[in-house]
């Protein structure tokens, strides 16, 4: 994707790889549906199967002359993450450099929440070990998610979805002296700041970006699917809270509106992010458009 400017930001996506997820695990409202997803774009459904393609991707932004990786994926050669997710082999760090960031030039790695396919890429098989993959980078973490997902704690948190990834893709960046446990909210940089917004998991958080009177959410896990804009009460099997992150959706839907915002949520299909809008009583997500010649 090419770059999308907020302000004096630049963002770019850096794809992992995308699986298929039925449409039918959030609402199987027909006119809901029908409604919500019928304008948008061919990834957001494919009504011969109701499935929609579920994008893995990062987000990289380069702002206050800094270079910030938003959610590194699930990585390659993991075991016990489940189908689609065990064993990938994907062009991940080509990817990035093909964007002009090699790991050493990455400052900030920020995961929103601590799931396998947020945090993966943190660590790389090194000799039989796991090592930072972005050996100057500061790898931000919310204290809240730290402890959620922290194996020695003596009551850990119920995890029968995410195993070996705290020990994985956490514990080694810690022990290298990378990591910079938080309380969100955080200054990253003066354009970038670290929200809380609980529900999907006990600690998950958002990055706010603002640069010359534009601003844009990296919302990670807030939100899977559009539908859930419209209606958020709606979520995915696995949170946490799910209490919590209904009113983390509406939040975030109130204050993109009022704002004139850009969202940026990790798992949107093409064209992958957008702003929000409204029809009526409705609201609706308008995906960015193509770059010019796309």
């Amino acid at each position: 994707m090419p770059a999308a400017d907020v302000g004096s930001a630049t963002v770019d996506l850096v794809a992992e790889h995308s699986l298929p997820v039925p449409l039918t695990l959030l609402t199987k409202d027909r006119e809901l549906i029908g409604r919500c997803v019928a304008s948008l774009p061919d990834g957001f459904l494919d009504p011969s199967t109701m499935n929609f393609r579920f994008s893995n991707h990062s987000w990289v932004v380069r702002v206050d002359g800094i270079t910030v990786l938003v959610d590194p994926g699930t990585g390659n050669g993991r075991k016990g993450r489940g189908p689609y997710f065990d064993d990938l082999e994907v062009p991940y760090l080509e990817r990035l450099a093909a964007l002009g960031v090699s790991p050493e030039e990455v400052d900030v790695v920020f995961s929103t929440h601590l799931h396998h396919d947020h945090c993966g890429w943190n660590t790389r098989l090194d000799a039989g070990a796991w090592v930072p993959t972005f050996p100057n980078a500061e790898y931000v973490i919310v204290r809240e998610e730290y402890e959620r997902w922290d194996t020695d704690r003596p009551e850990p948190h119920p995890n029968t979805f995410n195993p070996d990834v705290f020990d994985e893709c956490v514990r080694p960046v810690v022990a290298a002296g990378r990591a910079r446990i938080v309380r969100a909210p955080y200054e990253v940089s003066s354009s970038l700041t670290v929200e809380p917004a609980p529900g999907h998991t006990d600690g998950h958080a958002i990055l706010r970006l603002d640069s010359d009177g534009r601003r844009a959410y990296f919302t990670g896990d807030a939100f899977h699917h559009p539908v859930q804009m419209t209606r958020p009460e709606l979520h995915l099997p696995g949170c946490d809270e799910p209490e919590a992150a209904v009113a983390t959706r509406r939040d975030l839907v109130a204050r993109a509106l009022a704002e004139g915002a850009l969202l940026f949520p990790a798992h949107f299909p093409e064209p992958h992010y957008g702003s929000l809008a409204t029809d009526g009583d409705e609201v609706v997500f308008v995906p960015a458009a193509p770059p010019p010649g796309a």
